[in-house]
């Protein structure tokens, strides 16, 4: 755009990384700083990308690229952790048949990697590792970053892509109540984790493609296999909500790993059959809930620095993804009408602030998707009588799991927007149809 305007992206995890291309193609300038010494981190997680966010994937020319490397899920099983399958059932293909892709399972390091590496040189020279985010300094004309290096970047605005535990969004409290120590604002933690995840990544010991689910009282694992490799996500009710940071040992992994052994992830793979290959492991909270305030003068935050879910419908990374395009489509719309392409405050907070209102409206599924995800955690880990018997006597009937996601999930995904200033034609398609069509090439 010929413009001074830049952007400082905090964090280069994967809504971080989908920001940097979803800038470069609208001509925007951007420096991407990364608290962690390398870009691509061996983390031993997955990530699940739904049909929403493949197509916008397309607009940006990474489609292929992901296509290669992810799994499409294709069967699913309910079991008990003394290996009963009590449901199977064609929802990856109901999916598929209604968006025109089934979800598809990916590492969530090669994810990474691939995202970086397809960025032009000249835009992967501007995403910066061991950058960790000291300071934000706000003025009326831009934002001053300071990190723990030392260095220093300025830039037009922050946009906080830093994850659940967001440095931006840490600041960003300071700052407003720093304003005025009286105002309402979000606490340090604005989320609460009822659960615990225990996540790992070992050598792929069944056909891939598969998306299970093993249910019990108090725990529930979450099982996809890859073609080289597979995942486990365990889900473990905490003694007690809390919206304290907890850390854990490899002794704390290793005792709930013990506990688990038994546990099956399919009809003939139980999880102590994998345990001692596991290529990556860790355990986390698994905080839930959306943030009260998303923005402050130049700093704005998207992905789990403003909304975090359960890993239950793996809908995280494809909100976080919503909230890029929202975001992106209103500045660049606002940065074009701008005189000399560089708006004040005053419309970067209108953006900011109608970006917000969309993406926690009925326009979008964000609110929805936060509900059904703790919803659907709940009912695999049994979190009361009621959850329980609609897990295994109500939702277990193909026909009302059917109406589910014809009546609840697909709704959501058809409100998805993509990038009202990328060209392209429709690759994803299934029966029903998109309500925000992609801008037609014009010959």
């Amino acid at each position: 755009m010929g413009s001074d305007f830049k952007v400082i992206v905090v964090g280069a995890g994967p809504v971080g990384l989908f920001t940097s291309h979803a800038l470069h193609h609208a001509n925007v300038d951007f420096v991407v700083l990364e608290r962690k010494a390398t870009i691509v981190q061996e983390e031993g997680a997955s990530l699940v990308v739904h049909p929403t966010t493949l197509r916008v994937m397309h607009q940006l020319g990474l489609l292929e690229s992901l296509l290669d490397m992810g799994v499409e899920l294709e069967t699913h099983m309910s079991l008990t952790k003394d290996g009963h399958v009590f449901h199977e059932s064609p929802r990856y293909r109901t999916i598929r048949e209604n968006h025109g892709y089934a979800p598809l399972a990916f590492d969530r390091s090669e994810l990474v990697r691939t995202m970086y590496n397809m960025l032009p040189d000249t835009e992967k020279e501007k995403v910066l590792a061991n950058k960790q985010l000291s300071d934000i300094e706000t003025r009326d004309d831009g934002v001053k970053v300071t990190c723990a290096d030392g260095s220093v970047y300025h830039g037009s605005i922050v946009i906080g892509a830093d994850g659940v535990h967001s440095k931006t969004r840490h600041l960003m409290r300071e700052i407003a109540l720093k304003d005025d120590p009286l105002r309402d604002w979000d606490p340090e933690e604005p989320f609460t984790a009822t659960f615990r995840l225990l996540y790992g990544s070992f050598p792929t010991r069944s056909p891939p493609g598969e998306g299970n689910d093993t249910q019990s009282s108090g725990k529930s694992i979450s099982y996809f296999s890859g073609p080289r490799r597979s995942w486990f996500f365990v889900s473990e009710k905490l003694p007690k909500p809390t919206s304290e940071r907890n850390r854990y040992t490899e002794n704390d992994i290793n005792a709930v790993a013990a506990e688990i052994a038994d546990y099956p992830l399919n009809r003939t793979v139980k999880v102590k059959d994998v345990w001692p290959n596991m290529l990556a492991k860790g355990m986390t909270d698994l905080q839930e809930g959306i943030a009260k305030y998303w923005s402050l003068g130049r700093i704005v935050l998207v992905g789990d620095s403003c909304h975090k879910f359960t890993v239950h419908m793996g809908l995280g990374f494809n909100n976080g993804v919503q909230d890029v395009v929202v975001l992106c489509n209103r500045l660049r719309h606002v940065i074009h009408r701008a005189s000399y392409r560089n708006p004040d405050a005053s419309a970067l907070t209108h953006v900011f602030e109608d970006y917000e209102r969309v993406r926690k409206s009925p326009e979008c599924s964000l609110v929805a998707d936060l509900t059904n995800s703790g919803l659907e955690t709940r009912m695999y880990t049994w979190y009361s009588a009621l959850h329980w018997f609609f897990a295994r006597y109500i939702i277990a009937h193909s026909f009302v799991e059917s109406l589910g996601l014809r009546y609840l999930f697909s709704p959501g995904f058809q409100k998805a927007q993509v990038l009202d200033y990328v060209e392209g034609s429709e690759r994803i398609n299934g029966k029903l149809p998109w309500l925000h069509p992609m801008r037609a090439s014009e010959l």
